[in-house]
């Protein structure tokens, strides 16, 4: 009595799914779906999932480390940059790593193959990962900073940006200079903010028949009365450093900030030409002397 149960259930399941346009063949094929493409979605979803959170989480913690890093009065932006662009490269490649495991993948394999490719492409590009290497120094060593003003490979300017590729310098011209790391590192770098204070140095070229100590002292005068002119390290100085054809030739110097280096220049080079002007020191023309044949 059961078993005729059965077989005329399972003869009304069958018509049910012939009126709807199945048959036993149709539903074997859905089970086979179920059985080995729904567990391959499955892992895609899966991997796909784990790149979107684990990018957001690796975004994440480079910015917290720079921000903890920022903290530090021994760490400064650049270098603050540097170590959160560290972290967020090395989290994202483990997270594209579990990732290409969740596929299957595996990931012995795959890091193999990622290595093979890395020193393929280091062997063509052994120029680049030499900047790159340089940078990394540079990071380390800090020779300067955003915002200092230097020379670098034989150019000036003001550091604009630092990356682990190039510094980028904007000159007082306001003209763009991009050096690769590689030959900044490899070339004397002179840093003209990092200490501080600067030295100006200026010479001024007095007639032989004025009073030289008149003149040493106008030049002292001028130089203490300008605002930026710093009595520390030393107060501002003057003496005669070369006796030229036409002229005794006096050197001063102050100092200053770094930041005010070229006001300073500029100023004491104009007041101390109006201070002489107003006391009868002559600043002599070149004269040459020719002589008849």
């Amino acid at each position: 009595m059961q078993d005729a149960q059965v077989a005329e259930t399972v003869e009304v399941v069958e018509d049910a799914a012939s009126g709807a346009g199945f048959s036993m063949e149709n539903l074997t094929d859905v089970n086979w779906l179920i059985d080995n493409v729904l567990p391959l979605a499955t892992k895609v979803f899966l991997a796909l999932v784990i790149l979107w959170i684990g990018l957001k989480i690796a975004r994440w913690a480079g910015n917290l480390v720079k921000k903890i890093a920022m903290r530090s009065p021994a760490v400064d932006e650049t270098l603050g940059n540097f170590l959160g662009s560290i972290v967020r490269y090395a989290a994202t490649a483990m997270v594209f790593v579990t990732a290409i495991g969740q596929l299957g993948v595996e990931t012995a394999t795959f890091v193999a193959m990622l290595g093979a490719a890395t020193l393929a492409i280091g062997l063509a590009l052994q120029g680049t990962l030499g900047n790159v290497a340089a940078g990394v120094m540079l990071m380390l060593f800090r020779p300067y900073k955003l915002g200092d003003y230097v020379s670098v490979a034989g150019e000036e300017g003001v550091v604009k940006d630092m990356n682990i590729f190039t510094t980028n310098l904007s000159t007082v011209d306001n003209v763009e200079v991009i050096i690769a790391n590689g030959e900044a590192w490899g070339s004397t770098i002179q840093n003209f903010t990092s200490l501080g204070k600067r030295r100006v140095d200026v010479d001024y070229g007095i007639h032989y028949d004025d009073d030289i100590d008149k003149a040493i002292k106008i030049i002292n005068q001028t130089a203490a009365a300008h605002p930026h002119v710093l009595t520390e390290p030393d107060a501002p100085w003057a003496k005669v450093v070369t006796l030229n054809e036409s002229s005794v030739d006096i050197q001063s110097r102050v100092w200053c900030k770094s930041e005010h280096y070229w006001d300073v220049m500029f100023d004491l080079k104009k007041s101390i030409k109006e201070a002489f002007d107003k006391n009868g020191i002559t600043i002599p023309y070149p004269t040459s002397i020719e002589l008849d044949g």
